[in-house]
């Protein structure tokens, strides 16, 4: 007669008493453990206790010299970011951290660098991780900056970056240790920002400059617009290319700026036409702005 469910499950159940009689008591409580679904660590939980990175941001015995997987490359990078953090918590909003693999010549093997003039035998190489470390694109142009705040919570920093749109302006935007670049400011910011502006106009001896500000809703309504707070300072010419050197592959000379400027349209607006407003005009607007309670950080 052909047995039912429940009949192969009670042999089951024998079967497994069974055995588990013939173990040693502890091995049986290990059984009975994981059968009762105790929770065991999991892989990823052991993995991100290993330490990947050292304090001088060097990749640590073995992981410098072998494949790393994703998952290992992800933990990496979190704990180089976690060095830098340690350090200075606005280093991470600043920097780019990645973590690279290159091929290098092992110390001492053939191809390795040798006596001046030596022949080179065929290279022998290894592999190398390393952890590399660069500016984020947004700030390689940044010709001041001016950090506030009283204690590490509440510190910010102003960074003034020279357009690299081809335009007499710095962009000035606020940066937090750990929001990033702020999206809005608040008015003890704001009256930050204003000792920061008179810092930078002491620094270059900078008189009569103006000022362009999108408030808000502005920001908000627009999807090609950075939403990030950003306030544009327009700036002498001759500054401008001053502080942005790049600007000299277009016009080493005032003359010959002024020869695009009649030629390319794009460049006669960003210097001779696009609007901007004196300080007090653009104050009154952002004091409108953090009235109106639009800020949301």
């Amino acid at each position: 007669m052909p047995r039912t469910a429940p009949d192969k499950k009670r042999q089951r159940q024998r079967s497994e008493e069974r055995i588990t009689g013939e173990l040693p008591s502890s091995l049986a409580s290990l059984i009975s453990a994981v059968s009762n679904s105790v929770p065991v660590p999991a892989p990823q939980r052991l993995r991100a206790e290993v330490q990947y990175v050292s304090p001088q941001l060097q990749l640590l015995a073995p992981f410098d010299a072998v494949a790393l997987d994703p998952a290992a490359r992800r933990l990496a990078h979190e704990q180089a970011c976690a060095v830098l953090r340690a350090e200075d918590a606005l280093l991470e909003k600043l920097l780019e951290v990645r973590i690279i693999t290159t091929q290098r010549a092992a110390p001492g093997a053939p191809g390795a660098p040798g006596a001046p003039g030596a022949p080179r035998a065929p290279r022998d190489t290894a592999l190398r991780n390393h952890v590399n470390i660069r500016f984020s694109p947004e700030y390689c142009t940044m010709v001041h900056h001016e950090r506030a705040g009283a204690t590490p919570a509440d510190s910010v920093m102003f960074c003034f970056m020279a357009s690299n749109q081809v335009e007499p302006i710095l962009v000035v935007v606020v940066v937090h240790p750990d929001l990033g670049r702020l999206h809005n400011i608040t008015d003890v910011q704001l009256q930050q920002l204003e000792v920061a502006l008179m810092q930078l106009k002491a620094r270059y001896e900078l008189h009569g400059e103006t000022y362009a500000y999108t408030g808000v809703s502005e920001r908000l309504a627009g999807s090609w617009h950075s939403r990030h707070f950003h306030l544009k300072i327009r700036i002498p010419t001759e500054m401008y290319m001053e502080v942005f050197p790049a600007m000299q592959v277009i016009a080493r000379k005032r003359h010959l700026l002024e020869h695009f400027k009649r030629k390319w349209e794009p460049i006669a607006y960003k210097f001779e036409s696009q609007p901007t407003e004196s300080w007090s005009e653009v104050k009154r607007r952002i004091e409108a702005d953090i009235k109106n309670s639009l800020y949301c950080e």
